[in-house]
């Protein structure tokens, strides 16, 4: 029988390095001959950094599945104008649904997730419309968000924080900005001005944490 079995290869090698680090640290306090042989301060602190970082990657590791699985899930199982989440932007007051689909009944009840674009916690780009002064103008201050704000998404299985990187306007017909951009995005539009139709605001923005629930 596999004795590995319920634990992937990579988190197994990734549990060896702090195992060994943590070692060498310990012998560092010791006296005597050990005292001798210790790490300098420099390297101590650059071991705890390695710790830290391999740390960092086995959870990052063991966390991936707890999100990459349901967002799965729920991507498969979304049916049309179904409330799922709420994205929310603090700086800005803004907390609003998050809606499947962009046709006017769904608009009606939040911010639109474009269909074909990805889900939070898999790696593409999640692209969300919403109207600025119509139904509930989820988007009516969106004009107001700087590079640099968070962007927040809360979903069933995780909660997702993005960092707003770019903020542009785009013709309406421009569907390029709903492209993955090679990494875990979410992408934010409304018309600009508020009552017209003529441009759109696009706010790109990237995952800088992920948070699974219980």
């Amino acid at each position: 029988m596999n004795s590995g079995v319920g634990k992937p290869r990579r988190a197994r090698r990734l549990l060896v390095l702090p195992a060994m680090l943590l070692g060498l640290a310990a012998m560092a306090g010791c006296g005597g001959d050990a005292a001798k042989t210790s790490v300098s301060r420099l390297q101590f602190d650059a071991l705890n950094k390695q710790v830290a970082a391999s740390s960092k990657l086995l959870g990052d590791s063991l966390q991936k599945p707890l999100i990459s699985l349901p967002a799965k899930k729920l991507m498969i199982e979304l049916q049309p104008e179904q409330r799922f989440g709420q994205i929310e932007i603090p700086r800005l007051g803004i907390r609003e649904w998050i809606v499947q689909g962009t046709s006017s009944q769904a608009l009606e009840k939040g911010a639109g997730h474009i269909e074909g674009t990805s889900m939070p916690g898999l790696g593409g780009n999640f692209a969300l419309a919403g109207d600025r002064v119509l139904y509930t103008s989820p988007f009516l201050r969106l004009d107001q968000l700087e590079v640099g704000d968070e962007v927040l998404v809360h979903l069933p299985y995780a909660d997702f924080t993005y960092k707003a990187e770019v903020k542009t306007n785009a013709d309406p017909s421009e569907v390029s900005v709903l492209k993955p951009r090679g990494y875990d995005s979410v992408t934010l539009s409304t018309c600009d001005p508020p009552w017209g139709l003529s441009t759109r605001i696009i706010i790109f923005a990237r995952l800088s944490e992920s948070a699974p629930k219980a």
